[in-house]
């Protein structure tokens, strides 16, 4: 799975398209998600793709809203019955903040007032497993912008937006979850900054002048197929815990207990204390979560709360 982030203009798309190429190799398949109103068959007459392509061509489905997760699960599914060996999707951030997408899921199914990201999140892990799950390679294009945070000032006590940098627009573990991902910047087309790349393949993206080409997209293939590969094991385990953190505390503990008495070797590999802190964030929202429904429950339901005695 790999993760493509960036502002418009800065080449994520082109760039995807020619890895996709490379990745799929001869006689493979490109498949293409447009979300974009076309951008994908912008680029289906340009002589660099037409070459790089398979049979000169690539597979292209219009998505229109509601971009809800189903509906990209539906699609990806489609692609794979058709046989596809690379599929991208541009983007994947409509998943997310598009009409219908999460935040939408979120909003118009309110508890108590407040936005139901229970539920938002738990239609977004269906999407992810099935990223994770799929026999295709995965390339997600994803919408980049600025982003600021509040920070008190400790010498004048006032709070001030500190800008934060280009950051993906996407539920927060998602590009945690790619094997690659890299960030694109208008002021230098096709030439990503690497967030995060396995250390076999760290060679590719290195001097001044990389480019995203069909190139990278053949070196990965060659890697993918015989090369050192993704423990797969700790990734799924990586994921197990993020699910199990996801449904708050009790089910953090109970994960990392069963993971502790079978291995613990493998449990320090993946027990960083970056990967410690996100866990516990994931947790601790999720149980604020699951005790405002709570709350909801009992003020729309209050004779439950009675204590039934039969004598």
């Amino acid at each position: 799975m790999i993760g493509l982030a960036g502002t418009s203009g800065s080449g994520k798309t082109f760039s995807a398209l020619l890895m996709a190429a490379g990745l799929a190799g001869e006689g493979g398949k490109v498949g293409f998600i447009d979300t974009e109103l076309g951008r994908g068959a912008m680029y289906a007459d340009d002589e660099t793709i037409i070459e790089a392509m398979p049979e000169g061509k690539y597979y292209i489905s219009d998505m229109t809203a509601p971009f809800t997760p189903a509906k990209y699960v539906k699609a990806i599914k489609e692609f794979i019955s058709y046989d596809v060996n690379v599929l991208v999707i541009d983007s994947a951030t409509h998943e997310w903040e598009g009409s219908g997408g999460c935040q939408d899921i979120a909003e118009n199914n309110k508890l108590r007032g407040m936005p139901n990201w229970a539920m938002a999140k738990m239609e977004h892990k269906k999407l992810m497993n099935i990223l994770t799950q799929c026999p295709m390679h995965i390339i997600s294009c994803l919408r980049a912008r600025e982003k600021t945070k509040p920070v008190k000032n400790p010498d004048t006590g006032k709070i001030e937006m500190v800008q934060e940098g280009l950051q993906p627009i996407q539920e927060k573990n998602f590009m945690f979850d790619m094997t690659l991902s890299m960030m694109f910047d208008e002021t230098a087309p096709g030439k990503p900054k690497i967030l995060k790349c396995p250390k076999p393949l760290n060679h590719l993206f290195q001097g001044e002048s990389s480019l995203v080409t069909k190139v990278v997209g053949e070196k990965l293939k060659a890697w993918s197929d015989g090369g050192e590969a993704i423990d797969k094991v700790v990734r799924n385990l990586r994921r197990e815990f993020r699910d199990a953190a996801a449904g708050g505390n009790d089910y953090l503990k109970a994960i990392h207990q069963r993971v502790e008495n079978e291995d613990k070797s493998l449990l320090r590999e993946i027990w960083t204390a970056e990967f410690a802190d996100e866990l516990k964030s994931i947790a601790k929202e999720a149980d604020q979560i699951s005790l405002n429904q709570d709350e909801s429950d009992q003020e729309e339901n209050p004779e439950s709360n009675k204590l039934i005695i039969n004598n």
